[in-house]
């Protein structure tokens, strides 16, 4: 039987990434996205059936997680959607970010993840991976509210390693500086650099390489994987 992956964030950047190697390898593949991109349109030229949904609106999400629980056959779900807002000056608009990163990194997981637990049960190799970040056990300061909802996730996902056990496993990918932002100026792009050990931006291969270890290599569960060049053991 076909494998089949359900990826969230599939429209943009990292998550269209993976649709494609996931396709490419055979895999069917569907997926969740925030906002219409020509990636998007891609996607769906390939069969991909795609699901829209705004995690920071209930009713949107809500209607989601009534679609996922008619899927009947998966083996692999990579939570992959993120957000990223940097502090803000007003506490006001700083606890407001902080609710936003969690309904988009912890609250909307842990409801596709229970409601897609028991299919994942069902497969001979049923695989979770998350996208957290090397900031788990490094907070950037700057980015008080992503790192504490990126957090939550990684401790998520760790319970949710031993809760599913061992007919579903759970890992998570911590990605360094693999694709820097287009807002990202010159000068910012080569201090992070500089503060890296390979003294490179790594790209998106490298997670996919990671990704298809953890779905080959089944005594894996529970695991943390930094990918980023080193700069987790460098000073940040």
């Amino acid at each position: 039987m076909t494998k089949h992956a359900f990826i969230t964030g599939i429209g943009h950047r990292l998550g269209y990434y993976l649709a494609c190697q996931l396709l490419a390898n055979g895999y069917t593949v569907s997926g969740h996205y925030h906002q219409e991109r020509p990636s998007v349109e891609l996607l769906r030229a390939q069969g991909v059936n795609l699901l829209q949904a705004d995690f920071c609106q209930a009713s949107s999400v809500k209607a989601l997680i009534e679609e996922l629980s008619k899927i009947k056959q998966l083996d692999v779900l990579i939570h992959n959607a993120s957000a990223f807002f940097p502090n803000q000056s007003d506490p006001w608009r700083q606890a407001e970010d902080l609710t936003k990163l969690v309904a988009v990194h912890m609250q909307v997981p842990l409801l596709i993840t229970e409601v897609l637990k028991e299919t994942l049960a069902n497969s001979d190799n049923g695989c979770i991976v998350a996208m957290t970040d090397i900031y788990v056990h490094h907070p950037n300061e700057q980015y008080s509210a992503y790192c504490a909802s990126k957090s939550g996730l990684d401790s998520l996902m760790q319970s949710y390693a031993r809760l599913l056990a061992p007919k579903v496993r759970v890992n998570c990918i911590e990605p360094g500086p693999i694709l820097f932002l287009p807002e990202h100026v010159e000068a910012h792009r080569q201090q992070v650099m500089q503060q890296t050990l390979l003294h490179r931006e790594g790209g998106l291969e490298p997670i996919w390489q990671t990704l298809l270890m953890i779905l080959q290599n089944q005594f894996l569960t529970g695991a943390r994987i930094a990918v980023d060049g080193g700069r987790s053991v460098a000073k940040l």
